[in-house]
């Protein structure tokens, strides 16, 4: 059995920011800043699983020693850990040994706070228009906030113009992300340290980012699609060939079997 896969570092990860500097912030900001775009709390799985009454579902102190290092909980075979691993199709977050067991304690508070509030933590709206999306993509659109188009660090399929390759390939995205929601919420609010830093001073809107998570949907479809009826080709030039070999082989070997017949005939003849 394969064991339990990564999050790919620049797609999602519960904790990003130095944890060196996590007490240096109030749990509510961190909470917002680092976590909001993987998780929500009440509002149904994200990119990971809804946060919401946590605290319930195992003691305190466990939950901090896992956010401080889930590879021992689940090296050690334990069970809670084993059906949060299971739960998440096998995804694991980093480990963070710098959250401090007060800063850990002040998250599972704000958790706490915030799961008994309507709508708390809710991902943005998804929809969107893929057309629109495209365009804020390539930057024909520019974004409200003044940050840079998608392209200049991104590649994705479909598009004529080729992408930048300081970050990862977006074909993908949508699958990666969990959907709409997923995709939506870590555009709305990137965790990664140098999207967070990009963004901070110039985020996405709401609607923007449910474009782009609209037309990063459709790359993801055609990309499919597109691998599908390839496949169908190869298949079909496949089965063509072989069949054109098999006729040409029979016309070729047709004629040399005449051939032999002729002979042995004349040798017989002339005995």
């Amino acid at each position: 059995m394969n064991g339990p896969r990564r999050f790919p570092v620049l797609f999602a990860v519960l904790f990003v920011a130095s944890t060196t500097l996590a007490w240096q912030a109030t749990p509510p900001a961190y909470f917002e800043q680092n976590c909001s775009s993987c998780h929500t709390i009440g509002s149904g799985p994200s990119v990971g699983p809804d946060l919401k009454n946590v605290a319930q579902t195992a003691p305190r102190h466990w939950l901090v020693e896992f956010i401080r290092d889930p590879d021992a909980k689940i090296a050690a075979k334990d069970p809670h850990a084993t059906k949060i691993v299971a739960e998440a199709q096998g995804s694991v977050m980093p480990g963070f040994p710098g959250i401090t067991e007060e800063f850990g304690e002040g998250l599972l508070e704000y958790i706490d706070q915030q799961s008994g509030a309507t709508g708390a933590s809710a991902a943005p709206p998804v929809g969107g228009d893929a057309p629109r999306g495209r365009e804020l993509y390539l930057g024909k659109r520019r974004l409200s906030n003044g940050a840079a188009a998608c392209i200049a660090c991104h590649q994705a399929s479909g598009l004529l113009v080729a992408g930048g390759r300081l970050g990862p390939n977006l074909s993908a995205a949508h699958q990666k992300l969990g959907g709409d929601r997923g995709l939506a919420s870590w555009l709305h609010n990137p965790p990664t340290p140098l999207m967070s830093t990009i963004f901070r001073s110039a985020p996405l809107t709401a609607e923007e980012a449910s474009d782009l998570t609209a037309f990063l949907r459709a790359t993801t479809e055609n990309s499919s699609q597109l691998s599908e009826a390839a496949l169908g080709q190869v298949q079909a030039i496949g089965l063509g060939g072989s069949l054109l070999a098999f006729v040409i082989a029979g016309v070729v070997w047709r004629g040399r079997l005449d051939g032999v017949r002729r002979h042995v005939l004349r040798n017989r003849g002339g005995q």
